[in-house]
């Protein structure tokens, strides 16, 4: 049985693990803490289990585990286990750690059976297990929307002094103003730094989702914001420590950001939202279906902003996930985001069958709502009572402890009050002595003050001044150049010295026109790179008398600028490349599409014609028009590659930041 437990488990982490390297670190980690299962018996390797899990698990914070362990392998052992032991309690808690990471993956039929088992020997089983079991328990039942069968529950865990409130039942109930009244009123904040008053990330991150579910987008923004500053705050605070601190607050940050970006999604401020989301998806990997969440609001953003492409790509994603949990919030979400989608793009066969889907699932919700507010309202006194014993010690403690601190205080109010005043009268003396003074310098400082403002604002003025003289000459300068070789191109017979000219001009009008646009601008350092490649792209049309048919198609994302040094090289290796497709496309409509798009950090640019291609092995290296290409983008750091295939395409990629 050892040798068989063993290759079980390794074939596992063989299989869920990303590389060979991967799986021998995980068998490491598991042999350095004990858990090598061909020197245990079952009994001895199920206890050494549990106490690694509970080690790594305190109850502030759920997630360590899973930085310790990927969350895969922890279902697979305690998986193992759970089929080998049969005594009591042992298997009681084996069962419900289980429970636990079943949950976790959002696995709520899977874990119900375990715990209703587990439930036969809660007698055995130690406090905090026992606290573990039944929250575990009412989560499960929850997700039934078993609602009666949660409030037996929660009450236990109330009559045995393991929780405090009823939020989570009114929240399952729909009655999200009662929710948010009694977390408020009876919700236990813990915290990292008790002293700095460091909130732990549930706290809020429990509280603004209740203002979302309200509809409450301002309350819901306040405090996911107040979360995000103390999961910040904690992070940058060397002095809060604790277990895996770095990966732990990450995490939350992620979700944070991504509740945030949900929040800007409901105000439809879209663009505000992807980055968000983005960052939540790509940090938030613990959480699996508030991450599966986070990619379908990502999703329907993308579709907001008809970006189809980028839509179905998280669409698509979160399919796969879905079909390994049972969240009833993700499914019925991703239908709705399919039914819009289908809706859109005019498929109404597949629209229809989504929104049926999302109907049902909301009418089971609806119907759920209606039958647990009508359990709830006949368990209504038992609740309010509780809530009213709750409420008295609430008082009676607040009473007490202001009592004290009131006697407290009063003492160190004499003491100060004697000590203010001895304080005062020294202070009052040094300060008329020394107040005269002051004021005499002060109004020297301020008339200086005053002066130097002057000064630096007329240096300022002159400054910017002089830097759009300077590009206004150097723009005339350039096209004086432009025109002498204009001049000079008539008098010439030779077509190709003529076309050698026009590409030098073009060159010339290329580097002229980043002048002109620093000179017209404010910013004297960046350029749109959407209003300068339309300028530039128009102006070859007029040089090459291709306005009438040229058809060119931009997608340039119109938030990118680029420092004036950059933009000159990326003007030339663009004047180049359209240069060549208006001299060598024989045919009557010449289409041109230029994409210039900023994907991960990095600036990605396809310019694509539909040109007849040429034959790459032809192509002549000394050509000045692609030694320019190359040189340019050497300057870029750039990588080049040339496609011709269905015409000619050019795909130009390097980093965004300099």
């Amino acid at each position: 049985m050892k040798k068989i437990s063993y290759i079980t488990l390794f074939i596992f982490m063989c299989i869920t693990a990303a590389s060979q390297s991967d799986s021998e670190i995980i068998q490491n980690k598991l042999v350095a803490m004990g858990l090598d299962s061909s020197k245990l018996n079952s009994v001895q390797f199920s206890k050494k289990l549990l106490n690694t899990w509970s080690k790594s698990n305190y109850e502030e914070n759920k997630y360590n585990p899973y930085i310790i362990l990927p969350i895969k392998i922890w279902e697979q052992l305690f998986e193992i286990q759970n089929n080998k032991i049969k005594e009591e309690p042992l298997a009681a808690e084996i069962a419900i750690t289980y429970a636990t990471i079943l949950i976790d993956l959002s696995k709520y039929e899977k874990a119900l059976p375990l715990l209703v088992k587990a439930y036969l020997s809660k007698k055995l089983l130690p406090k905090s297990v026992y606290k573990v079991l039944l929250n575990n328990l009412e989560v499960c039942y929850k997700s039934r929307n078993e609602i009666s069968k949660a409030i037996i529950i929660r009450n236990e865990l109330i009559t045995n002094k393991l929780l405090k409130n009823y939020w989570r039942i009114y929240k399952a109930c729909g009655l999200t103003d009662a929710a948010i009244e009694d977390f408020l009123l009876f919700e236990e904040k813990l915290y990292y730094d008790k002293n700095k008053l460091i909130i732990h990330p549930s706290y809020y991150n429990s509280l603004s989702r209740l203002y979302l579910q309200n509809n409450k987008i301002d309350s819901a923004k306040k405090y996911g914001e107040i979360g995000l500053r103390n999961v910040e705050f904690a992070l940058q605070d060397k002095s809060i420590r604790f277990i895996n601190k770095n990966e732990i607050l990450n995490n939350w940050k992620a979700l944070y950001i991504g509740f945030l970006g949900k929040c800007e999604f409901n105000t439809k401020a879209y663009k505000n939202a992807i980055p968000k989301l983005k960052y939540a998806v790509n940090n938030g990997k613990i959480d699996i279906e508030s991450n599966t969440l986070s990619m379908i609001y990502l999703s329907l953003c993308y579709l907001n902003l008809n970006d189809l492409k980028s839509y179905k790509l998280y669409s698509d994603s979160v399919k796969n996930i879905i079909k390994t949990i049972d969240a009833e919030d993700v499914i019925r979400s991703y239908y709705s985001s399919c039914n819009s989608y289908y809706s859109k793009i005019n498929k109404n066969d597949s629209a229809i069958k989504y929104l049926t889907l999302y109907t049902q699932y909301k009418d089971k919700l609806n119907a759920g709502i209606k039958q647990n507010q009508s359990i709830l309202l006949l368990g209504q006194l038992e609740i309010k009572k509780r809530r009213d014993e709750l409420n008295s010690k609430n008082i009676n403690f607040i009473k007490i402890e202001t009592e004290n601190k009131l006697v407290k205080n009063q003492l160190w109010v004499l003491v100060i009050f004697i000590s203010t005043i001895i304080i005062a009268l020294l202070l009052l003396i040094h300060f008329l002595l020394s107040n005269i003074k002051n004021k005499k310098l002060l109004n020297i400082k301020n008339i200086e003050l005053g002066e130097n403002i002057k000064i630096t604002n007329e240096q300022i003025a002159k400054n910017d001044f002089l830097l759009k003289e300077l590009h206004h000459r150097v723009k005339n300068n350039l096209q004086l150049i432009y025109s002498l070789l204009n001049l000079q191109k008539r008098r010439l017979v030779e077509p190709e010295v003529k076309i050698n000219l026009t590409a030098v001009q073009n060159r010339i009008h290329t580097m002229s026109l980043v002048h002109e646009f620093l000179y017209n601008s404010d910013n004297y350092e960046y350029i749109n790179v959407l209003e300068y490649i339309t300028t530039l792209t128009t102006h070859l049309k007029t040089i090459y008398k291709k306005e009438n048919n040229v058809e060119m198609k931009y997608l340039i994302d119109e938030e990118i600028e680029l420092e004036s040094e950059r933009m000159i090289y990326l003007g030339l290796i663009i004047n180049e490349i359209i240069s060549n497709t208006f001299k060598f496309h024989k045919g009557n409509n010449i289409i041109i599409i230029l994409s210039i798009q900023t994907i991960n950090g990095m600036i990605e640019i396809s310019i694509k014609d539909n040109g007849p291609g040429f034959d790459q092995d032809l192509i002549r290296e000394e050509s000045l028009g692609l030694k320019l290409t190359k040189i340019m983008c050497a300057q870029l750091n750039a990588e080049h590659e040339i496609i011709s295939k269905n015409g000619v395409t050019h795909k130009i990629k390097f980093n965004f930041v300099k």
